[in-house]
């Protein structure tokens, strides 16, 4: 599904292409995903990609708290961005 407001970036010119291109979010999509990250429950991605977020092996109770972690990170970011007015350029790897 397309990110509101993203556009991909080329790769230069001897870029290895296995590598994902960077994407640049527009400040109104940056708005969009800061709204979308303040509204939605942490608990409820949890609940319906935990499992495959941490992978086999981990233990849920550590691996729950450092993606919370995360999220928090991510609101905090992306609700600076979208009040400052910029774009962000973000990776995405598999």
């Amino acid at each position: 599904m397309p990110v509101h407001g993203a556009r991909p970036v080329p790769h230069r010119a001897g870029a290895d292409p296995s590598e994902p291109p960077p994407m640049v979010l527009d400040p109104p999509g940056v708005s969009w995903a800061a709204a979308f990250l303040a509204t939605v429950s942490f608990d409820d991605l949890w609940s319906r990609a935990g499992a495959e977020a941490r992978g086999g092996g981990r233990d849920e109770a550590q691996a729950r708290e450092e993606f919370r972690d995360h999220h928090r990170g991510l609101r905090r970011f992306y609700g600076r961005a979208a009040a400052a007015g910029h774009a962000v350029v973000k990776v995405v790897w598999a």
